[in-house]
């Protein structure tokens, strides 16, 4: 009985968090925006949320939206670029 109650529970924080990954991951990947359930650093571009964080600004030059996700510290997708 217990040791359903503890799957269960690890099982909804689980997906809560699967939850508020997916939608930050949306909010910088395809709207361009800040994430929703993210702190913002001192410096303007990261944002760190429960063992996930982005990296993500307008690139100085090209004026193009550009991010770096990453989860427990590994950068999972980027789209930042070198060019000048």
């Amino acid at each position: 009985m217990i040791c359903k109650r503890i799957i269960r529970i690890a099982g909804l924080v689980l997906l809560l968090w699967l939850g508020a990954f997916a939608l930050d991951c949306f909010a910088v990947s395809c709207l361009h925006r800040s994430p929703v359930f993210c702190v913002q650093h001192q410096e303007k571009t990261h944002f760190s949320g429960l063992g996930y964080s982005f990296d993500a600004y307008s690139h100085p030059i090209s004026g193009a939206y550009e991010y770096v996700i990453y989860v427990f510290g590994c950068a999972l997708t980027s789209t930042m670029t070198n060019a000048v």
